[in-house]
């Protein structure tokens, strides 16, 4: 067989193609004191590397963050601006580095007196086709979870959480129009003492399954409205299962006390409520509008 120079020449940046293909991780390692690349338990990154470790991911790839070897504590939001591909997404989950086997993964915020604490998991631009698994959160703001940007097929899975402002918030960044979520399940994510709700859900976020959740929440005393799970803007197409919703109130809020289980707004459609429960609201248990 005759190589010709041109030949060789065309295929070295294929090569390079390769190379970088095959250098992608199926799994990569966190740690609580983690400095290393994230290459093995001995070498794991750090919680604040995220967003680039999913870039070392080959599709389908998982981050495993060691749940048995401390605490993370946070200051500030852990950014995410990377995830999978459609049919293959990255899992981000905690585990017990001894076995692999699944164990909650500690987040400690700073939510302390009047400070609201800072986010955790903040989503942006390009954490699309992620799955969260087993994270227990303790004295967060606003957002566990923070959509921040339009993003696609998010899967919340097994987390607990203790004192926060709320487990998932849909808030825009600066510059970005909107932050619309589309395809997403939370599923059994339980907690206490949440100050505002379980989640907010707005823009035109649509394609949504919230099963088997419950949250009980911290009595605000004048002028915060709590919600448990409050939808608003275009939200549609979601889809509430088994959820239960308990002590979201607003004490000595003026001629009218607010705070509700569940709420929908007139331009939400298509939202479904199947076996929900709503507790010791201080107005309605379901406050649907749509």
């Amino acid at each position: 067989m005759r190589i010709s120079r041109r030949s060789v020449l065309a295929a070295v940046p294929l090569m390079g193609c390769a190379n970088e293909a095959d250098a992608r991780a199926n799994a990569l390692y966190v740690t609580p004191d983690g400095q290393g690349d994230g290459s093995s338990w001995r070498d794991g990154a750090g919680l604040d590397e995220l967003s680039a470790l999913i870039s070392g991911l080959e599709p389908g790839g998982e981050i495993l963050v060691a749940a048995d070897r401390g605490v993370y504590e946070l200051s500030e939001p852990v950014l995410v601006g990377a995830g999978g591909v459609d049919g293959q997404e990255v899992r981000v989950r905690g585990v017990n580095s001894a076995d692999g086997a699944p164990m909650p993964a500690v987040i400690q915020g700073n939510r302390a007196g009047e400070e609201i604490g800072t986010e955790a998991f903040r989503l942006e631009r390009g954490s699309n086709h992620i799955k969260f698994s087993h994270f227990d959160f303790r004295d967060i703001g606003n957002g566990a979870f923070r959509v921040a940007a339009p993003i696609a097929n998010v899967t919340i899975e097994d987390c607990a959480f203790e004192n926060i402002y709320r487990f998932v918030e849909n808030t825009a960044a600066n510059g970005e129009g909107h932050a619309s979520l589309r395809g997403f399940v939370l599923r059994r994510c339980r907690g206490v003492r949440a100050e505002r709700g379980f989640l907010r859900v707005r823009y035109n976020s649509r394609d949504g399954l919230i099963e088997d959740c419950a949250a009980q929440g911290l009595a605000n005393d004048g002028g915060l409205i709590p919600v448990g799970c409050a939808l608003d803007d275009r939200a549609s197409d979601i889809t509430y299962r088994r959820c239960v919703m308990e002590g979201f109130q607003q004490w000595r809020g003026g001629d009218y006390w607010n705070g509700d289980g569940f709420s929908d707004e007139p331009d939400n459609r298509n939202i479904r409520y199947e076996a929900c429960e709503a507790r010791g609201s201080t107005d309605g248990g379901f406050d649907c509008k749509s």
